[in-house]
């Protein structure tokens, strides 16, 4: 069966697909991307991440066509993929530079993939993660860019590369102040005396779909809820923890480090992801 990607306006053989190597992703990390969850071959979610792509690249000077017309090329792959169970990849990019800087008339690269299946095994989600706090590098919360989604990511492939040399799962960064901020592809959550924390958008941490559906789910469930800078410290306190992307959802944490969580107990990480499991279904389109 052939596969299909979707470049700049057509869909085309997925072993055809070129981009040039003027790309400026290719050239300088100069790109965003958003990952998006297709469950029962619709696209999860697909309006919060066209308006966090729109917003990123009204920030970064992309000129991107309508959110309706990438909601169509979306939903062209997963049909002429047939795809069922998997997820989206957008990718965009200026085409050309002058130097450090895009052209003035650069045009933007327009890329969608697709995978099939879950990176996310059951036995993940029922023995939770093992996280380590990197030591490699660190989050700068100065960077305009650690609220966008770009496709320079060598600072998370580092760490997760530590994660792995080290036996874990994921890492945890912290940012140049010394608080947590985030793994290197999912927010992190506390729980502590039923009450659940998140670090602030402003200490680096990269605004999640998820992380807000989940924050949503909170104030439904009326569970305690608050944004504030964590230190490693509170670690050594918290009752649960988790972690949150768009592919994986709510993921437990068994470990951090050496401090281990209980999973027996985990109520309130157990809540929201029975909570988030009705919100998915709720999001798919009546048949």
């Amino acid at each position: 069966m052939t596969s299909y990607f979707h470049l700049n306006g057509s869909l085309v053989a997925a072993n055809s697909v070129c981009i040039p190597v003027t790309d400026r992703s290719y050239l300088f990390g100069d790109g965003l991307f958003e990952t998006i969850l297709v469950n029962n071959s619709h696209p999860i979610f697909l309006a919060e991440h066209l308006a966090r792509l729109q917003d990123s690249s009204t920030f970064l000077d992309y000129d991107l066509p309508p959110k309706e017309q990438l909601a169509e090329d979306v939903s062209a792959v997963i049909t002429a993929n047939a795809l069922d169970t998997g997820s989206i990849r957008l990718t965009v990019s200026q085409q050309d530079s002058q130097g450090l800087l895009a052209t003035a008339q650069s045009r933007v690269n327009i890329l969608i993939t697709y995978r099939r299946g879950s990176p996310y095994t059951p036995e993940q989600y029922k023995s939770g993660f093992h996280a380590i706090i990197t030591e490699r590098t660190k989050r700068n919360e100065h960077s305009p860019l650690s609220a966008h989604k770009t496709t320079n990511y060598a600072d998370n492939i580092f760490a997760r590369k530590e994660a792995l040399d080290r036996g874990a799962d994921e890492a945890l960064l912290v940012n140049t102040s010394g608080n947590l901020t985030e793994g290197t592809v999912a927010n992190l959550f506390l729980v502590k005396d039923q009450f659940v924390f998140t670090p602030p958008i402003t200490d680096g941490v990269l605004p999640g779909i998820l992380r807000q559906k989940v924050l949503g789910l909170c104030d439904t469930l009326k569970i305690n809820c608050r944004e504030e800078p964590l230190c490693p410290e509170a670690l050594l306190s918290a009752d649960e923890a988790f972690l949150t992307n768009s592919l994986m959802g709510i993921m437990p944490l068994e470990t951090i480090e050496d401090y281990t969580f209980d999973l027996s107990i985990n109520s309130i990480t157990r809540r929201l992801d029975t909570a988030l499991a009705l919100l998915l279904t709720d999001s798919k389109p009546s048949p």
